[in-house]
This record gives structure tokens, C-alpha cells and sequence, in this order.
């Protein structure tokens, strides 16, 4: 065979191969971005909703109740340790970020709240609370309303309230209910109905951090007729991407 033939031939053995690799490469980029870390050392089981109706005191009020209406949804997330993880992680922090209401309700102001360190209650409508990021850091054990969460697993919380819905000025009723004031003032339930994105990174004390994005739809079910709502999420299809190593 020619010189120049074996030449040619060497080439084009050369660029099918560094082609091959190309397209190897490729392929990969593309399924990480479709499915994230396949095995992810903690996994987010279960994100469940708790939407409420409350109202607050109007300064100044004469009547015997004179009320701001308000729309609560706190959010409760799970994560537990993957047990087919051999290798051993410990959580240094989870910080939930760059919070954004897709689809705004045509009623209310959404506000995003932290947990509060009154005894009381775990989440109170304060301004002294509200927030734009939560940081949970990780500890021995978990203690939702100090925003501590165990270093192998635990749950976290945050409020997404829609205040100043409306008010509610009675002088016959003689016990306010609740469950009842957003009926009262005149709420639909598609007047409450809202989206929201958030982003969910998980950092361990190796170093390594992990991101996902999560929409949550509120509030849960029918809050105008019950007052009270609830739902659980289990099937999640969450994809976590590394951003650090």
C-alpha cells in the first residue's frame, strides 16, 4: 500500500476516533442534563402542604371584629439518607434560594416567611421573619423552628403566605371562625391559586453541592369550603445537578 494511502487512511482512523469520542462525550452531557446524579448520597422523599386560613388584627378597629385576612401555605420538605449510598455523607447545610412566584394569584401579596422562635407557634406573619432564602444548618439532630436539620436526614419548613386578601368587619358574630372568613370576604379558590419555583441545594461537609428546582402549586385543594387543607408529594422526579465537587 502507497505511503500516501496509509497516510489518508491513518486520518481518517484519527478523526472517526476523536469523532467517537466527541459524540461519547456528547451523549453523556446530554443525559446528565435529562436525568442529574443518578445516585444521590440524600434524597428528597416527600414535600407536604398545609394551608390554612388566619387574619390578623386592624389597628384602630371599633367593631368587634375588624380583620385582615390571610391565606397560609406552610411547606414542609423531607430528605432522608439513600441507603444503596455506600460512601458517608454528612449535611453541612441546605439552603432553599431564588424563590419566584411563576403564576401570581389575582388576589393577596405573596410573602415568603421563615420559622419563628416564638413557643408558640411555628411560623408567625411578622416582618421580622420574612425572608427571600432559608439556610437550615446541619446538626445532631433536627429542630425545624431553629432551622437545624439532622446531618443525615431530616425535614425543614417554610411559610409562602398570601396576606391582605381582604378585610372581615362583623359586630353580630359572636365567635370569629376561621375557616369561614375567606367565604365571608367573598374568596374563590381560583382567586388564590398560585405557583411557585424554588431552588433546593444540598451541601455536605465533603465539599460536594447538589442543586435541584422544585414548583409547588397552592394552596392545597379546596381551602375556601375547609378552611384547613393538606397534600402530600411523593412521586417528585427531582433532578439534581453538582455544582461543586
Amino acid at each position: 500500500m502507497p505511503k500516501k494511502v496509509k497516510k489518508v487512511l491513518h486520518l481518517c482512523i484519527i478523526i472517526t476516533i476523536i469523532v467517537a469520542i466527541i459524540f461519547a462525550a456528547l451523549i453523556l452531557v446530554l443525559r446528565y442534563n435529562e436525568q442529574g446524579e443518578t445516585n444521590m448520597p440524600f434524597d428528597i422523599t416527600k414535600v407536604t402542604i398545609i394551608s390554612t386560613t388566619d387574619a390578623q388584627d386592624v389597628e384602630g378597629g371599633k367593631d368587634r371584629w375588624n380583620k385582615m385576612v390571610s391565606q397560609n401555605n406552610d411547606i414542609y420538605i423531607d430528605i432522608q439518607k439513600n441507603e444503596e449510598y455506600t460512601k458517608k455523607s454528612i449535611i453541612d447545610k441546605i439552603i432553599i434560594k431564588n424563590i419566584t412566584i411563576d403564576k401570581k394569584p389575582k388576589s393577596g401579596d405573596i410573602t415568603i416567611y421563615k420559622p419563628s422562635n416564638n413557643n408558640l407557634s411555628t411560623f408567625e406573619n411578622k416582618e421580622e421573619y420574612q425572608t427571600s432564602e432559608i439556610v437550615v444548618l446541619g446538626g445532631q439532630t433536627t429542630n425545624i423552628k431553629s432551622q437545624q436539620i439532622s446531618n443525615q436526614g431530616g425535614r425543614l419548613a417554610f411559610r409562602c403566605a398570601n396576606n391582605n386578601l381582604g378585610s372581615y368587619v362583623s359586630n353580630q358574630d359572636e365567635e370569629l371562625k376561621y375557616d369561614k372568613l375567606l367565604e365571608k370576604i367573598g374568596m374563590n379558590n381560583d382567586d388564590l391559586r398560585a405557583s411557585i419555583s424554588f431552588d433546593i441545594e444540598i451541601d455536605l461537609m465533603s465539599g460536594r453541592v447538589f442543586e435541584t428546582t422544585m414548583t409547588v402549586e397552592i394552596p392545597a385543594n379546596d381551602i375556601v369550603a375547609q378552611g384547613k387543607t393538606s397534600t402530600e408529594m411523593t412521586d417528585l422526579h427531582l433532578v439534581f445537578k453538582r455544582t461543586e465537587n
